[in-house]
């Protein structure tokens, strides 16, 4: 990798690696339905990153672009099988934001766009995927936080959650459409060795999934996301 000081308040990063993962046991001997052998290679990933990251007095900011091949992709089929010998490319921007509204308020967030793909002669449940999105992986995705802190003693933070909409099949005839989460979490510091806080999750009470595939045998599966929930607790430093 490499960085390079543009100015004081900027700064560019070049990073480019490879990897080698080994198929896992679960990829290897936790098999389903007629598959009884799973003759699997390890995974070969070529990466590449350009980040600029800098800021002001009262602002902040981190964009990056990169780029990942990946040769004998291990994927599961619309029969639950572990297929290994894909080719698949990832491409994406992600971009982080930070400015303070005022002494006490602040709005920051993070955003990503992103593109996977298959990229060669691969047949699941009879159709070639040649050019297909890579099923569960989103195209976009990302958090915004509005957070309000009137005191040192004293944070409140809201917080919307984005998942867009991904295909969960590899033949790209399945979708979810993503959803929408509101979080609230609040904290105050009684002193220095004694906090409270107040976590309140799914504010809108959404209905949503946590992750959604789609299985030859059962069709649409949803894993459900938990309802609105609260969680009231302390932490307590014994000197």
């Amino acid at each position: 990798g490499l960085s390079y000081e543009l100015n004081e308040n900027h700064n560019l990063f070049m990073r480019a690696q490879r990897g080698i993962r080994a198929p896992q046991a679960t990829e290897l001997y936790r098999l389903q339905g007629s598959q009884t052998v799973a003759d699997l290679d390890s995974v070969e990933l070529d990466s590449y990153e350009v980040a600029l990251q800098g800021g002001g007095s009262n602002w902040d900011y981190s964009a990056s672009l990169y780029w990942m091949d990946k040769e004998n992709e291990i994927l599961k089929d619309s029969d639950r099988m572990n297929l290994n010998g894909s080719h698949t490319k990832h491409q994406g921007f992600e971009l982080a934001l930070g400015y303070d509204l005022s002494d006490t308020l602040s709005l920051r967030g993070v955003f990503n766009l992103a593109d996977h793909t298959y990229e060669n002669d691969l047949v699941s449940g009879g159709i070639n995927i040649n050019g297909n999105d890579i099923d569960t992986s989103p195209n976009q995705f990302g958090n915004l936080r509005l957070v309000y802190r009137p005191a040192n003693s004293l944070l409140a933070e809201l917080e919307l959650v984005h998942m867009g909409d991904y295909y969960t099949n590899p033949e790209n005839t399945a979708s979810y459409d993503g959803h929408d989460l509101l979080n609230l979490r609040v904290q105050y510091d009684v002193s220095d060795d004694f906090m409270v806080y107040l976590n309140v999750l799914n504010l809108a009470d959404e209905e949503y999934a946590e992750r959604a595939d789609w299985s030859g045998w059962v069709k649409d599966r949803y894993f459900p996301g938990e309802p609105i929930r609260a969680f009231i607790g302390f932490t307590w430093k014994y000197r």
